[in-house]
């Protein structure tokens, strides 16, 4: 059956004008006009700082912290303070979560974005290695994300476990039975979702009573962490930061209980 829309099949659409896509942005988002321009102008050339997004947009210069300050941790992580540089958070992942409701304007925004997305991700400057995200969304966000795209192992520490629910524990278990190693320390007020994770996932579980932070490592190339019982989350790419994070957490699990 030929597909009489954009979402058809594999096909990305490629007549999309800029105005069609902010639009469609805006439409599934429930944006504003102004929230949908500026997350569009990150997704394709981030990260950027306020006045470039002014530059690249039609949001004045008077509304741009105001407009940027109610994406964060929903749509855009930032870095640093004076000023800010603004990183779009993942279409797909944002703009998915829609989908159901916006199918064909959530599959257009897509494809036009996720390309251009991937291709300034390539281009990020390494002189910044780490985002902070804040808000819990965001952070749960880039956490499932990362998670779902490993390829060699998950290292887990996490002082509550609220963001694994059932539908994370089936993933763990896929991502198990291909073969990538997970594993997991908890604290043991979560001790039935730690057995869960073994009996049900196939992951390796340890107990233990004090975290000063909780943090994934993926891969031993990326480290999510969420300081202490806060929402505020950081993302780390560097790879002398990470590998200061797996020592913290192989002491963490000679000194825990295994499940």
């Amino acid at each position: 059956m030929d597909s009489a829309g954009p979402s058809g099949g594999d096909e990305r659409p490629t007549s999309l004008s800029g105005d069609e896509l902010r639009e469609y942005v805006r439409d599934v988002m429930d944006w504003t006009a102004y929230q949908a321009a500026a997350y569009v102008a990150v997704a394709q050339h981030g990260p950027l700082e306020p006045s470039e997004i002014v530059a690249m947009t039609d949001v004045p210069q008077g509304r741009v912290y105001d407009i940027m300050g109610q994406l964060e941790g929903n749509a855009v992580n930032i870095q640093g303070h004076q000023p800010k540089r603004y990183q779009a958070q993942h279409p797909r992942s944002l703009l998915g979560d829609k989908q159901d409701e916006f199918n064909e304007k959530a599959d257009a925004a897509i494809g036009h974005l996720e390309q251009q997305h991937e291709i300034q991700r390539e281009r990020a400057d390494p002189r910044h290695p780490a985002w902070v995200m804040p808000g819990i969304s965001g952070t749960k966000r880039e956490l499932v994300d990362a998670i779902n795209s490993a390829e060699d192992r998950i290292l887990l520490m996490d002082h509550d476990g609220k963001w694994i629910q059932s539908n994370q524990i089936r993933d763990l278990g896929q991502l198990v039975d291909d073969d990538v190693t997970v594993e997991v320390i908890g604290w043991s007020g979560w001790s039935d979702k730690l057995e869960q994770l073994v009996d049900d996932a196939g992951a390796r579980a340890w107990t233990q009573e004090r975290f000063d932070s909780s943090l994934a490592l993926v891969d031993d190339e990326l480290a999510i962490m969420r300081f202490g019982r806060g929402d505020t989350g950081v993302k780390i790419e560097d790879d002398e930061s990470v590998n200061i994070l797996l020592k913290a957490f192989k002491t963490s699990k000679e000194n825990a209980t295994e499940v």
